[in-house]
């Protein structure tokens, strides 16, 4: 009990509701001169660097159904994805399909190719 009886007042539990449209946010390591190339781009299209990465990430999902494996490494350098709901069930398709928990690791697979085809990078198919 204390003497001042604005201090002995419990506080209330207020409970907020999440956005709707809330967003979640993946970190994505990248290499160095991946980075570069990913600035560069960014501020060629007028955007940040995290548009630039949801949008290459967004267009790898929405075109390409088999996504190379990549090896996953954790560096320095990383880049954000800011994913929706959809794009976030999207992403965990491919974590159960593949196995995997992670969904950072899922995402790395995913924008690794993306970036491959951004860059100019010959990729072949069936072969």
């Amino acid at each position: 009990m204390r003497l001042n009886p604005m201090l002995n007042k419990q506080k209330k539990d207020v409970s907020r509701r999440t956005r709707s449209d809330k967003k979640r946010d993946i970190k994505i390591p990248v290499t160095k001169e991946e980075k570069l190339f990913i600035i560069r781009a960014s501020i060629e299209r007028k955007e940040s660097e995290t548009d630039y990465c949801t949008q290459l990430l967004k267009s790898s999902l929405s075109r390409n159904r088999e996504f190379e494996e990549v090896e996953y490494r954790n560096l320095e350098d990383t880049v954000h994805v800011k994913v929706n709901a959809f794009l976030e069930e999207q992403i965990a398709y491919y974590a159960a399909l593949w196995g995997w928990r992670s969904m950072r690791k899922v995402a790395h697979r995913i924008f690794k190719q993306s970036l491959r085809l951004e860059r100019g990078e010959i990729i072949f198919e069936g072969i």
